[in-house]
């Protein structure tokens, strides 16, 4: 497949962090501090390794609080999900639908050791996952040829999901519809924005999962991940 130069990238960071508590009480959990370095940098910084430098960030929660990143990354832009209380995150993704086209999609609360998970180009719409024997976590399974074809909350034998996405330019267009579709169902608004394309509209999208390993990223959901991460939190 032809490799495309990726043109853009949409952090995901609106969310309370309420897991996170209370570090999170005054300060949106991206922005936390694990080892000296804020975790959303990490992706910035890999992105920016990659020569992707058309950054959006969409915040919820404690909005103003990210214009504290203006000065180390004055490229980053920032887009406000009002929705983020009372709405999952496929509000936020709704906010941003008109730029996953050819872009990544990365959870802001990903703390990224490995920076060359993020390539400057991409062939085709893909996830990355962590193989596993066992996971009571998001997981995806594949088929014979590595693509996704169902996804889960735990499972045997699948990869753990990652919350960095690429999206080819038609796959991104038609999340962006499909979202809007989701989001107006009569429960819509509930859903995680990953079931749009993996689960809702499955047979609509050819996904690949791109292997990684838990050396190479770690998702901080929980007080308890961030106390494993950096001991000063203990």
């Amino acid at each position: 497949m032809n490799e495309m130069k990726v043109e853009r990238a949409v952090i995901l960071a609106a969310g309370l962090g309420s897991r996170m508590k209370p570090v999170t009480n005054d300060l949106p959990k991206p922005l936390v501090k694990v080892l000296g370095t804020r975790i959303i940098e990490t992706s910035i910084d890999a992105l920016l390794a990659a020569k992707i430098t058309d950054i959006y960030v969409v915040c919820g929660y404690l909005a103003e609080k990210f214009q504290c990143l203006k000065n180390k990354y004055p490229m980053l832009k920032f887009i406000v999900n009002e929705q983020y209380n009372e709405a999952n995150n496929i509000s936020s993704i709704l906010c941003a639908k008109d730029l996953i086209r050819n872009a990544y999609v990365v959870e802001g609360d990903l703390f990224l050791r490995n920076k060359n998970l993020i390539t400057p180009t991409q062939a085709e719409s893909n996830y990355l996952g962590i193989y596993t024997k066992h996971t009571d976590d998001w997981c995806l399974m594949t088929d014979k040829n590595g693509y996704i074809n169902e996804i889960a909350v735990g499972g045997n034998d699948c990869y753990q999901m990652v919350g960095i996405s690429y999206w080819t330019a038609e796959d991104g267009e038609k999340l962006a519809r499909h979202t809007e579709k989701v989001f107006n169902l009569p429960d819509g608004k509930n859903k995680y924005w990953d079931e749009v394309a993996l689960s809702f509209f499955k047979y609509e999208y050819k996904i690949k999962v791109r292997q990684c390993t838990f050396d190479d990223v770690t998702e901080i959901d929980t007080l308890e991940e961030l106390q494993a991460l950096d001991s000063s939190y203990l």
